[in-house]
C-alpha cells in the first residue's frame, strides 16, 4: 500500500498552506494536549469555547501525505476565525507518518479515531458537546476524516474532506456506510491535479449516492463537479453544512 499516495515537496505545501500562509494566527486555548502515549506526535490543539451550554466542535486533520504536515497550520484556518468567536469549538490534530507505523496506512487513521475518544471523554472539562461533533481535514487529512466519520462509529455528525486525494478508492470508499454521517466534499483542483484529482471526490459522492449517505460535492470549473454558487465561500456553506447536522441532533434529543 506504500504506492498509493506520492506527493511531491511542491504539492504538499500549496495544499498544506494554501491561501492561510498570510492570514493572522488565532491562537489555541489548549495547545498539545495528549490524547495518546503511543506516539510523540499523538497531540492536539483546543480551541474551546466559554459560555453556560456546551459547545460544537469540529476536529481538523491536516494534510501532508501521512510524511509531513503539523497541527499548527490550522491556527490561520478561515473557518476557525470566522466561525470560533461565533461559539464553535475547534481541534487540530497530529498523529504519527508513514515511518513511524511501518507505512500502515489504517493504522494512522485507525489512531486519529483516540483524538476524538479523546475530546468526547473530555467532553465536561473542555465545555464540549460531545453529540455535535464534526470532522475535517485536508489531502491526507481527508481521508482521515471520512475513515474516522464512517469506519469507526463514533457518532459523527458530518464530514467535510478538502482535496480529497489518490487513494480515495482503497482508502475511502470501503469504509463508507449506509448509516453514516453526511458528507460535504470539496476538491478545488483541476483534471490536471493527478494527486487530487477531482475524480476522487466523484468516487465519494457516487458511492454516497449509492449508500443513501447525504453528500454535497463542490469543485473548480470544468473538473465534472457543480461549482461553488457565484459569492459563497466554501468553508462557510461547510459550517452551515454542520450546523444543519447539528440541528437534527439537537432536535432529536429534545424529542426524548
Amino acid at each position: 500500500m506504500t504506492t498509493i499516495i506520492r506527493y511531491s515537496s511542491l504539492f504538499f505545501l500549496l495544499t498544506l498552506i494554501g491561501s492561510n500562509c498570510l492570514a493572522q494566527r488565532l491562537d489555541p486555548t489548549y495547545r498539545n494536549l495528549r490524547y495518546s502515549k503511543e506516539f510523540d506526535r499523538s497531540v492536539l490543539d483546543l480551541w474551546a469555547v466559554e459560555g453556560k451550554k456546551p459547545a460544537p466542535l469540529v476536529v481538523y486533520f491536516h494534510g501532508g501525505g501521512f510524511k509531513g504536515g503539523d497541527k499548527s497550520f490550522f491556527s490561520r484556518s478561515s473557518m476557525l476565525r470566522r466561525h470560533y468567536p461565533k461559539g464553535v469549538a475547534f481541534a487540530s490534530v497530529n498523529y504519527p507518518f508513514l515511518v513511524h507505523v511501518d507505512k500502515d496506512y489504517l493504522k494512522i487513521m485507525k489512531h486519529c479515531a483516540e483524538a476524538v475518544r479523546f475530546l468526547q471523554a473530555g467532553a465536561k472539562k473542555y465545555n464540549l458537546d460531545p453529540d455535535r461533533i464534526s470532522l475535517s481535514g485536508g489531502s491526507a487529512g481527508a481521508l482521515i476524516a471520512c475513515y474516522v466519520g464512517h469506519a469507526e462509529k463514533l457518532g459523527i455528525r458530518s464530514i467535510f474532506p478538502v482535496q480529497q486525494p489518490m487513494g480515495t478508492p482503497l482508502l475511502t470508499i470501503p469504509f463508507l456506510r449506509r448509516d453514516g454521517p453526511p458528507i460535504f466534499v470539496y476538491n478545488r483542483s483541476g483534471r490536471n491535479d493527478r494527486v487530487h484529482h477531482p475524480d476522487n471526490a466523484l468516487f465519494v459522492k457516487k458511492q454516497c449516492d449509492l449508500l443513501g449517505v447525504k453528500c454535497t460535492a463542490y469543485g473548480s470549473k470544468g473538473s465534472g463537479l457543480p461549482v461553488l454558487p457565484e459569492g459563497e465561500d466554501v468553508n462557510d456553506l461547510a459550517m452551515n453544512f454542520f450546523r444543519v447536522s447539528w440541528k437534527k441532533t439537537s432536535e432529536k434529543k429534545n424529542r426524548k
